[in-house]
C-alpha cells in the first residue's frame, strides 16, 4: 500500500514510489536522494506536525512534514514483524 512518508513511524522503513512535490522541490528531494525504489528510515521524529528525520543513502535528511506528505511510499515489511507473523501462524 502506498501512503506518504510522514506516515512512516520512527524506525520504520519503506521504499520510495514517488514525488508529487512542485518541480524544483521534486528536483531538490531526488538530490538529496528520495529516488524511486531508495529505502528510507525514519530516524527521529519531533512533536506531531513538526520535522523528522529520515535515513537515505547513508545521509540524516531532516524534512517538515508538509515535504514528507509530497513523498509517496510503500512500507517496508521489518523481519521481525514477518517473524512473528509466522511464529503466530505455525504454533
Amino acid at each position: 500500500m502506498v501512503i506518504p512518508l510522514s506516515q512512516i513511524d520512527l524506525g520504520g522503513k519503506a521504499r520510495v514510489v514517488w514525488i508529487a512535490s512542485p518541480p524544483d522541490m521534486a528536483r531538490r528531494l531526488r538530490d538529496l536522494g528520495f529516488t524511486p525504489e531508495e529505502e528510507i528510515r525514519c530516524v527521529l521524529a519531533g512533536r506531531p506536525g513538526g520535522m523528522r528525520a529520515y535515513l537515505v543513502q547513508g545521509a540524516v535528511i531532516g524534512l517538515r512534514e508538509q515535504n514528507s506528505r509530497e513523498i509517496f511510499v510503500e512500507a517496508a515489511q521489518s523481519p521481525q514483524t514477518h517473524d512473528a507473523a509466522a511464529d503466530t501462524r505455525s504454533g
